[in-house]
């Protein structure tokens, strides 16, 4: 089975490069040792594989087959020996990534521990603030941003989305009157996030869409101080449900309208356009997108 092996890959690389000369060439091999295999190979089979002239190879019926099932050995040998390699090779350096401070808590920070953890030669340098940092003047390699502005001097890609909940303390709730659907709630008092718009788009799983404004006496600029004045029974917030799910299972925080859904948010990766997508930046976004998908 080795030899047929063996004898299957150079066939493969003969097709490949066209000429036993140029597979030769590619596998560090004569001419003649690379004719010998495909010629051992043909006569193990009983069957032809090539066509040859003095020019060109073109394969046969029975060899366009075969070719189809060398590749795919071919391909699921290397994604083996990939695999093994990636395992093996210890990331080093630094990378300094900033994200958002309503993210502490969030199954992203789990992500990069776990990054961190395979690879422990690297450094993680993870500056959690509320302000957009500019990564060219502040020297930061990776961003972690909810929305993303175009802007020339940056790359950016999806790598998931913040889910959240429309909840209120349950005193606050106790003194309302009980809501039927979202317009009910649009009379509430809300607690609003500094710099956004006082609405928020809802949705059902019926495929209704429904944009709410509502009002405010109270706003803040952390989405923690949002959580926090929330369960003080200031109004309605619209947190992340990482930060709120405790809460709602003690009772502390209604979770309102449970058959609407509030639009979630889109994590973007954010990284300098000069920054070679090979190196750290890449590896770190390959693992954040295989993570993603995992947990879809």
């Amino acid at each position: 089975m080795i030899d047929e092996l063996r004898a299957l890959a150079i066939f493969a690389e003969t097709v490949k490069q066209g000429s036993f000369r140029k597979a030769a060439h590619s596998l560090m091999l004569s001419p003649s040792v690379v004719s010998y295999q495909v010629s051992g190979l043909e006569k193990k089979l009983g069957v032809a594989l090539l066509y040859r002239s003095t020019r060109n190879l073109s394969l046969t019926s029975e060899g366009t087959a075969l070719y189809q099932h060398a590749l795919t050995m071919l391909e699921a040998a290397q994604s083996g020996l990939d695999k093994i390699t990636d395992n093996k090779t210890q990331l080093s350096g630094e990378l300094t990534i900033t994200l958002s401070t309503a993210l502490i808590k969030a199954p992203l920070s789990k992500q990069l521990a776990e990054f961190s953890l395979l690879h422990p030669a690297l450094h993680l340098n993870l500056q959690y603030k509320d302000e957009r940092s500019d990564l060219i003047s502040e020297g930061v390699d990776f961003a972690i941003r909810a929305r993303v502005m175009p802007d020339s001097t940056l790359k950016s890609k999806r790598i998931g989305e913040i889910k959240r909940l429309m909840v209120c303390a349950s005193r606050y709730y106790l003194s309302q009157p009980t809501p039927r659907d979202p317009c009910d709630i649009a009379r509430w008092n809300w607690i609003s996030m500094a710099m956004m718009p006082n609405r928020r788009d809802l949705y059902n799983d019926q495929g209704q869409r429904h944009q709410l404004e509502y009002p405010s006496n109270f706003s803040v600029n952390s989405i923690a101080a949002m959580v926090e004045f929330c369960a003080l029974g200031i109004g309605v917030a619209t947190p992340p449900d990482y930060l709120v799910a405790d809460d709602i299972a003690t009772g502390n925080l209604v979770h309102l309208c449970p058959d609407w859904h509030v639009e979630p948010i889109p994590l973007y990766a954010v990284w300098p356009n000069n920054i070679p997508e090979q190196g750290l930046v890449r590896k770190l976004l390959d693992y954040l997108a295989h993570d993603e998908k995992a947990t879809n």
